[in-house]
């Protein structure tokens, strides 16, 4: 195993607790988006740390959808992510080939998407802070074209950009007022969709390579563990106060990471 000697066991260490915090996410307790700024923060080769954490973690993500689809199957509305799917392939191809690929129109450095992912935790924070409020403000709405289009476009970006769809799925599905295993099986089986449409252009531009594979495949048994907490959590406990908790420090990584890259 020579490809771990760039890493330290203190880097295994919170690669791996990265991991099974999406695992957790996946399975329906919602710490997930504060694991990207955490492994970006601590990857190695910090010249390119946040196009290697992104490209690392779909392979990932991949499989974590399939565990977490195994808890959630009987739970997933397809009907609403029929609005989404088209809408979301386009915003994955735009995203790939306009601002991801080695030929980009318009080139996003590590440091911008370091600042950009940093930013979108900003959001995603100050989202959750109003969450509450919006809700009580707007009564049950039902998925249509004109939605799912929108909501599909913007996730396919921000997902093939920095994996940081979760704030816009969660604008589009929360005001639909689901059941929470609908919410988490349908939330699941969306970005299981979409992950493996961004295997291919990710695969084509040489954004997953072997070490990380590798790499990814010794800190694979982290991957069911998460999952299968974060499902035993949303269907046992209430989760308003660890949630804080997870927001504060998702606020903080946040920052942090935007003035590393600055």
């Amino acid at each position: 195993m020579d490809f771990l000697a760039a890493y330290s066991f203190t880097d295994l260490f919170w690669i791996g607790l990265s991991l099974f915090l999406i695992g957790m996410s996946k399975g329906g307790f919602p710490v997930g988006a504060v694991a990207l700024p955490i492994l970006i923060l601590v990857w190695p080769a910090q010249t390119q740390a946040a196009r290697a954490a992104v490209g690392f973690m779909l392979p990932m993500l991949c499989l974590m959808d399939i565990v977490a689809l195994a808890f959630y199957r009987k739970h997933v509305d397809w009907r609403r992510i029929g609005f989404l799917l088209p809408a979301t392939i386009a915003g994955v191809a735009v995203a790939s080939f306009l601002f991801v690929s080695d030929s980009a129109v318009v080139a996003v450095s590590d440091k911008a998407l370091k600042i950009l992912i940093g930013l979108l935790g900003i959001v995603f924070v100050v989202y959750f802070a109003a969450k509450r409020w919006i809700l009580k403000h707007i009564h049950p709405s039902q998925p249509n074209w004109g939605k799912g289009s929108i909501f599909g476009f913007a996730a396919g970006i921000t997902s093939t950009l920095a994996h940081a769809a979760g704030p816009v799925m969660q604008m589009y599905l929360l005001p639909q007022q689901l059941e929470k295993k609908k919410f988490a099986g349908t939330n699941c089986a969306y970005f299981w969709l979409m992950n493996l449409m961004k295997l291919i252009p990710f695969t084509m531009m040489g954004r997953i390579n072997a070490d990380n594979l590798k790499l990814g495949g010794v800190l694979l048994p982290v991957v069911p563990l998460g999952v299968a907490l974060g499902w035993w959590l949303t269907h046992k406990t209430e989760q308003k106060h660890y949630t804080i908790l997870i927001y504060a420090v998702l606020l903080i990584t946040s920052i942090t990471l935007i003035f590393k890259a600055l």
